[in-house]
């Protein structure tokens, strides 16, 4: 399954979105529900459709928002933010440019074949190159020793 990648408009709506958000969040404590209305944006509307001029509507949204940013905290940052302002951040060269739908950059692509090439046989090269420099040391401090007491070959 592909995604497309957002547009300009697409991230800049999502960033008004985050702004609102944080908006509703800012208050001190966290927000919480109305004290009147329904708990959810669903209690309110039933079978119906949304009416922003329904003041019960809006009551109900308003705690469905509340109830979100108290259970999944900062999430809108995380979320929002990272997917628009890092991984679709074009500075950051990770999601291939060429592409009109979301795919790994084919730097990142290389890097992890090349990761992947060279994972079996990290940690026993870092093992194998650690044990032959133990060795050169032990090998040039033993000649040094046997050269000062005259006996070396």
């Amino acid at each position: 399954m592909r995604m497309a990648k957002p547009s300009e408009r697409d991230i800049d709506a999502a960033g008004r979105l985050m702004q609102i958000l944080e908006t509703i969040d800012r208050r001190f404590g966290e927000p919480w529900e109305t004290e009147q209305g329904p708990d959810t944006i669903e209690d309110a509307m039933g079978e119906e459709d949304f009416d922003c001029d329904d003041p019960a509507h809006l009551r109900g949204l308003y705690n469905s928002l509340a109830k979100l940013l108290r259970d999944a905290g900062g999430f809108q940052g995380r979320v929002i933010g990272g997917m628009c302002y890092v991984i679709c951040y074009e500075e950051n060269q990770f999601l291939d440019p060429a592409k009109d739908y979301l795919a790994l950059h084919p730097d990142v692509i290389e890097g992890l074949q090349l990761l992947e090439a060279h994972r079996a046989d990290f940690l026993p090269r870092l093992v194998r190159d650690a044990s032959a420099a133990v060795a050169a040391v032990i090998d040039a401090a033993a000649a040094r020793h046997l050269s000062e007491m005259g006996l070396a070959p």
